[in-house]
């Protein structure tokens, strides 16, 4: 009798989980929608951008007020709430802070996006740190602990699949060029920049905490979809369904490399990777 009712707790506990979970992937995906939405022609470029923006603001106070009313009901949820609430941050950073006109050329210019992620990193890393701290989470918990030199290699491996993948996006989006011209400085100073604004921020968010409590509050299986569903939404902005599928299949293969070796470094050096080669290296040739 015992046992069952223990087991009828913990799939009560898992049924009122998902019912925040899902509704915060909905919620993200309208705004998504609403953000991603084109202009008429020689009109205002993405005319409802400002309500999705406005959404994502709005799911982080949520977030933040549901996992303090949570926490002393389900921990678990209360500590994955806040994880998710950086999902949201990472949009609302790219889109609040302004683009500058770093150098001559329209602000929504290409040209001027590596000098603009560079300021984005600065509040998501800040973002990463708060929360990593408040939930006690230290290096070794996210995964970025080599804990034997027999890792190094297999780190390395995943780390250069970020090459074609990042061909392989290119092929899909065919995106402008970030810099100038392909010198050594310039790539090395985007790369740089790419790092610490995706391979860094994003996957120290989605495949380093967001993961973690998203595996301790459901399993293995269900937190691995629930992040890689999360990350996949936030590239609706590129408007292409054949995208979505690769960046869902790759936050799959990204999430599982994860799971497996309890390491984060392949994965990040990989994105960067995939990164550069689609906006530095890729359009030049």
């Amino acid at each position: 009798m015992a046992t069952a009712t223990a087991t009828a707790e913990v799939a009560s506990a898992r049924t009122s989980r998902w019912t925040y979970l899902l509704a915060y992937l909905a919620a993200v995906i309208v705004a998504e929608i609403l953000i991603a939405i084109p202009g008429p022609p020689n009109g205002e470029g993405r005319p409802f951008q400002p309500i999705g923006l406005a959404m994502h603001i709005l799911l982080v106070f949520t977030l933040m007020f549901a996992s303090v009313f949570l926490q002393t009901k389900d921990t678990p949820l209360a500590s994955l709430l806040v994880a998710v609430s950086l999902g949201s941050l990472v949009r609302v950073f790219s889109l609040a802070v302004p683009r500058f006109n770093f150098i001559a050329t329209p602000e929504t210019d290409p040209l001027n996006t590596i000098p603009w992620l560079a300021l984005v990193s600065v509040p998501l890393l800040v973002s990463v740190a708060a929360v990593a701290y408040v939930q006690g989470l230290r290096p070794r918990d996210l995964g970025l602990v080599i804990r034997r030199w027999n890792e190094v290699p297999l780190q390395l491996a995943v780390a250069m699949t970020g090459i074609p993948l990042g061909l392989l996006e290119f092929a899909i989006l065919r995106p402008p060029k970030w810099i100038p011209q392909e010198t050594i400085v310039a790539l090395l100073g985007g790369g740089l920049v790419i790092f610490l604004a995706t391979g860094l921020s994003e996957e120290l968010i989605f495949r380093g905490i967001l993961l973690k409590r998203a595996v301790e509050a459901l399993n293995d299986r269900d937190g691995l979809l629930y992040v890689t569903l999360i990350f996949a939404s936030l590239h609706i902005f590129f408007l292409n369904g054949l995208d979505l599928v690769f960046v869902f299949a790759v936050g799959l293969f990204y999430g599982f490399v994860v799971l497996q070796t309890k390491n984060l470094w392949g994965v990040i050096l990989s994105h960067s990777l995939g990164n550069v080669i689609l906006y530095l290296v890729a359009p030049f040739h």
